[in-house]
């Protein structure tokens, strides 16, 4: 599968479990990592430019299609967005509710 990440953005998500063999070119974090991945992206000033939820069902990862965007506002420094994305990534994480959570897992899509 080709490799659309930077080096820097694969080393932080790949400590997730692999995606490609669904056919997604990412990885799958659960609450924790991903959380930690945020902060690294944070302080890399990556944005996040979104991001899907899976669920491990019969133990295969499949997209339950829940899933947040973000977009730079016009007037919106770099900065400005890095945070502002950083921020939505981590409250809808956070927010998120599901009867066992322990099967649940985040796919971010940061800017490549």
């Amino acid at each position: 599968m080709k490799n659309i990440w930077s080096k820097k953005t694969e080393e932080i998500l790949k400590k997730g479990k692999s995606l490609f063999d669904i056919g997604v070119n990412n990885w799958a974090l659960t609450k924790v990592e991903v959380i930690t991945a945020i902060d690294e992206f944070s302080s890399q000033h990556i944005p996040i430019l979104g991001g899907d939820v899976y669920e491990v069902i019969n133990g295969v990862f499949q997209s339950n299609y829940d899933n947040w965007y973000c977009e730079p506002l016009p007037e919106e420094t770099r900065s400005e967005f890095v945070n502002r994305s950083v921020n939505k990534a981590k409250k809808y994480i956070e927010d998120y509710k599901a009867k066992e959570l322990d099967k649940i897992f985040f796919v971010l899509v940061p800017e490549a």
